[in-house]
Order: C-alpha cells, then sequence, then structure tokens
C-alpha cells in the first residue's frame, strides 16, 4: 500500500512555459500546480496514491493564495472503473478538511454523446446532494472549464484560462504513464 513515499511527480523539464509545478505522475492520471489551480488529467480510475501525492502541493499552496482550485479533466479514452471506495472516502476526507479553502472545482468530462452527457448529469446530482459548500460545474470540454476555472481562481493570484490550457496540454502531450500504481 502506498502511504509515506514521496509523491511521484514528473520531471519539471517536461512541463509547460508557463509556471506549473509537476505533482503526480500516474499509470492513470497526471497533475500539476499553475498558480493556485491543481490541474488534474486522468485516463482511467486514479488510486489513492493520486489523492496523497496532492497533499504537499495543497497545503502549500493554501498557505501561499489562501485558496485552491481544481480542474479535472477525464479524457475521452478514459477507460476502467469508477474510483474504489478507498479512494472516495479519502477523497471526502480531503474535501472536508480543506472545505474552507477550496474555491471550486471544474470537471472535464470529455466527449459528447449520450453516455457522457448522462455521466455528466450524474455528477451535477452528485455535487448537489453532497453539497460542501464548493462551487462545482461539468464541462464536455476544456476550453469552458479552464475559461469558468480561471474566472473563479482570479481573486486569489490564478491563472488564466490560456495558462490553464497549455497546462492540460503539456501533461496530455507526455502520454499515458507506465509507472505500476498502489493503492
Amino acid at each position: 500500500m502506498y502511504q509515506d513515499a514521496a509523491p511521484h511527480a514528473p520531471d519539471s523539464a517536461s512541463m509547460p512555459a508557463v509556471d506549473a509545478t509537476p505533482v503526480s505522475d500516474g499509470p492513470t492520471h497526471r497533475f500539476a500546480g499553475v498558480g493556485n489551480v491543481l490541474v488534474s488529467l486522468h485516463w482511467g480510475a486514479p488510486s489513492t496514491r493520486a489523492l496523497r501525492d496532492r497533499v504537499a502541493w495543497t497545503e502549500a499552496t493554501i498557505a501561499r493564495h489562501g485558496a485552491i482550485g481544481i480542474l479535472v479533466v477525464v479524457t475521452a479514452d478514459a477507460a476502467g472503473q469508477l474510483p474504489d471506495r478507498a479512494f472516495r472516502e479519502l477523497s471526502r476526507a480531503q474535501a472536508d478538511r480543506w472545505r474552507d479553502a477550496i474555491l471550486f472545482s471544474a470537471s472535464v468530462i470529455e466527449g459528447g454523446g449520450v453516455s457522457r452527457a448522462l455521466i455528466r448529469t450524474f455528477l451535477r446530482g452528485l455535487a448537489v446532494v453532497a453539497g460542501r459548500g464548493i462551487d462545482v460545474r461539468f464541462f464536455d470540454s476544456v476550453p469552458g472549464g479552464a475559461a469558468w476555472a480561471a474566472e473563479r481562481a482570479a481573486g486569489h493570484g490564478g491563472p488564466s484560462a490560456e495558462e490553464l490550457l497549455e497546462t492540460v496540454a503539456a501533461l496530455r502531450a507526455r502520454g499515458v504513464g507506465a509507472e505500476p500504481e498502489g493503492r
């Protein structure tokens, strides 16, 4: 079980020209921080390691900016199972822990068609039921999510929509991860 090992961060030389900080890199995800926004790219089911890897960045960024935002991108070709129970429990605990410091969560579920639209609708319903006081929106493409996220992050020194788009593009350009991921 992955617990206290150092985060699995990608090489910073592969990050975009914007001031993005590598946060986590695994076989189903890649994270980078840009300003006060954590950008998460997923092409498979995330593990608890992904959540643990983001703790140091989150705490340092909250200390520096007072608040953070989250831009999650699930690629159109994402495959695998939904997050498991351990992931959901740790995610909920982190949301509760940082509730007052999370400005927003912009979730991009890429792709068209009925199945992707149903997923976005289902997740909107869950967000309403969870009601954690965090501004949450769902999008079908990165430009819409990045623009919305940038507007909300701006008051806390956040990045522009263009910087978020560039960070997503750089994370995507690295391809899928090959490192085994522990839970």
